[in-house]
């Protein structure tokens, strides 16, 4: 089975593996094409205007389906062109030669090997196993140009040898940490397996639900699939085996899906489901806006999902139930899809709060997408346990690489540009929610249970005056509900962290730690768990909260404040325990303050590395009250380290543990001192 296409101009080249081989075929006869919609007088107009455009091959007209609403085909106009520059051409040349809304466009959006597959339903899976080379240059390696600290599969290598091993294993995936290491080594070997190394798209930078995220360029290289790490989201979350389980759903190469973020890989499923088993076309550009609703209704819809607020302190015996893939099942349990939601032809007012009415003649379409991505993650989650090694690895993968789609199915399908989304859906969802969790909350509380805390799908109970059995307890909920309330774990006890702005009387919703009753701790959204902490602050957290466990007692925890206050003090601690990682959000010329961020970037450019906004940097904090290029030291030049620098750090970690408590870091940070103070005196 082809495993990745190159387009050689214009030509898509197929790659397979056939008797542990490369096989390479070229083909000559395809069309890449696109469809467009409007009234049968104008079609036949547009047909005759573009029939003479350049790049223009063939049109014809044929029957399909313009949205998943629609119950029968419609004649729309499709057209063939000689290549993908031509087709956009010829799309762009429609979309501004006439009117507005006179035509709708279809299946223009699409890259070019995601079409080619599409067009000829080719799943691009191999059907044997493919060989590997991961590649490796240290981030300062690269900026200088030095191929000298090159990896190859983990192993020293210089580029000699690297030309060698390319001959000898012939990969047929690369997977680099960087995609600009392909570009200096081009420079020095061919790295396909024909000529045609190019440069798909460059680097650009982009903000994403206030977030940015910096994109590398992305360059092909003809006979292999490329997997560059630093582009990949998914790669990092999940396994290889996990992408191919998405190859296999979506159609869409693994090269394409590796650097495809969760909404495209989402959205190519669907495409993928709609054109090929449902005769739907994919809008281009696709946007609509919310109906007008009175305020009172917009209140209700924009309220978000189910929250309780716990309150800020230690809970003992708490007991956590979460709802499996709650939003995704809910879409379909409920039925609920563009289509379906505030249908035309049913007026049942199903909606809780919103009244929306959901169609009770059709099944949605994006139900059908989700239900086998929830059923097979269920099935495998109940069988990984059993299995061992490479199988289990596997089968792991594509657990992680599905979770990553079914949590972000319900955020996207309220995006504006989602081909098969609307906000009142987005909303829809979050009525149900707020609905099964406050009846989830009641069952609890009706049988002998009081609630500690809840947020969206998730809620802790502790147990009051003769409860029935926990276990049982979640199964009749998952009766009553009709999704599964799993219990998740048990604790001993469990600290909800106040806001530090609260004074200890509001909690933070995501931010608790507790010990588990079958052992070990959890914890979520403190410093140990934040991925900018040092491993020096992690390390000292965890053992702050061991020493919680032990009595319950802050003087157990002061204790292990005040030594590892010591160690940084008598700069005793590894420089490379305390390197932190953060992203940088903007370039340095838009920085006003000269924080630490700018004392990265500046330190990076005196290396010759130049530090995009989206991308991250990693250093030690040398001296936070000199300038911006001694402030730090990146983490390829370490020396020292500011100590009372990573005492604040240390104080801050120490406030999350002890403030359930009561404590707060300016009382800690005196005690440990008036101790200090005291072992002083006594000497």
């Amino acid at each position: 089975m082809v495993f990745n296409i190159d387009f050689c101009s214009g030509k898509p080249v197929e790659w397979s593996k056939q008797n542990g081989k490369p096989v390479k075929r070229k083909i000559r006869d395809y069309r890449p094409r696109f469809y467009v919609n409007g009234s049968k007088k104008d079609l036949v107009k547009l047909r005759k205007d573009v029939a003479a455009k350049e790049g223009v091959k063939s049109t014809c007209f044929e029957f399909w389906k313009p949205d998943p609403s629609f119950y029968e085909k419609q004649e729309v106009l499709r057209i063939d062109c000689s290549s993908e520059p031509s087709l956009k051409k010829t799309a762009y040349f429609i979309a501004r030669s006439y009117r507005r809304g006179r035509f709708r466009l279809y299946n223009v959006g699409l890259s070019p090997q995601f079409r080619y597959c599409l067009q000829k339903e080719i799943e691009p899976v191999p059907n044997e196993q493919l060989e590997v080379m991961e590649l490796e240059l240290p981030r300062k390696n690269l900026a200088n140009k030095q191929l000298s600290e090159l990896e190859v599969n983990g192993t020293k290598t210089s580029v000699n040898e690297l030309e060698t091993k390319l001959d000898s294993t012939d990969p047929d995936i690369l997977i680099v940490d960087r995609g600009k290491l392909l570009k200096l080594l081009q420079k020095e070997m061919d790295l396909g397996r024909s000529n045609g190394f190019e440069m798909l798209a460059g680097e650009n930078t982009v903000s994403s639900y206030g977030k940015t995220v910096h994109s590398s360029a992305r360059y092909n290289v003809p006979g292999r699939a490329l997997i560059d790490k630093s582009n990949s989201f998914l790669y990092g979350e999940a396994t290889l085996q996990g992408l191919w389980d998405l190859v296999s759903r979506s159609y869409r190469p693994i090269q394409e899906l590796a650097w495809g973020s969760i909404g495209r890989i989402l959205t190519s499923i669907e495409i993928r489901k709609a054109y090929i088993e449902k005769d739907v076309l994919k809008p281009w550009k696709k946007w609509s806006g919310e109906k007008p609703k009175k305020a009172s209704k917009l209140h209700k819809a924009d309220r978000g999902g189910f929250i309780f607020n716990p309150e800020p302190s230690i809970h003992e015996n708490v007991y956590e139930a979460d709802f499996a893939s709650l939003f995704p099942n809910i879409m379909i349990e409920k039925n609920i899809s563009p289509e379906t939601v505030c249908c035309d032809c049913c007026n049942n007012l199903k909606v809780p709060e919103l009244d929306f009415s959901i169609c009770e003649n059709r099944r949605g379409f994006i139900p059908e997408v989700l239900k086998p991505l929830v059923e097979d993650r269920q099935r495998m989650k109940e069988i990984v346990d059993g299995l061992e090694g490479r199988k289990k690895k596997e089968v792991q993968g594509s657990i992680d690489a599905i979770k990553w789609l079914l949590v972000s199915c319900f955020g996207y399908m309220g995006h504006k540009h989602a081909s098969f989304g609307a906000i009142r859906c987005h909303q829809a969802i979050q009525a149900f929610d707020r609905e099964i969790m406050l009846r989830t909350k009641n069952m609890f509380e009706e049988n002998g249970y009081s609630v500690a805390h809840g947020i969206i799908d998730s809620i802790w109970v502790q147990k009051r005056e003769e409860p029935k059995d926990f276990q049982n307890l979640c199964g009749e909920i998952s009766d009553e509900i009709g999704i599964l309330l799993e219990s998740e774990h048990k604790f001993e006890w469990c600290a909800f962290v106040p806001r530090s702005s609260s004074k200890g009387n509001i909690a933070t919703l995501n931010r608790y730690f507790g010990k588990k009753k079958s052992g070990g701790f959890k914890t979520a959204g403190i410093e140990m768990e934040q991925r900018s902490t040092s491993k020096f602050i992690k390390n000292a957290q965890e053992e702050m909260i061991e020493a919680l466990d032990c009595r319950m007692d802050a003087a157990d925890v002061l204790k292990v404040v005040e030594k590892r206050s010591e160690e940084l003090e008598s700069m005793k601690v590894d420089p490379k325990q305390l390197v932190k990682k953060r992203s940088v959000s903007k370039k340095l010329e838009s920085y006003s303050v000269e924080n630490r961020s700018v004392a990265a970037i500046k330190r990076a450019k005196k290396h010759g590395i130049e530090v995009k906004p989206g991308q991250n940097v990693s250093y030690v904090v040398r001296d936070d009250r000199a300038n911006s290029l001694d402030r730090l030291r990146l983490d390829f030049e370490l020396d020292t380290y500011d100590s009372d620098y990573y005492r604040e750090e240390l104080f801050r970690a120490a406030e999350s543990v002890l403030s359930p408590l009561g404590w707060e870091k300016e009382s800690i940070e005196r005690e440990v001192s008036g101790s200090k103070q005291k072992t002083l005196r006594n000497l």
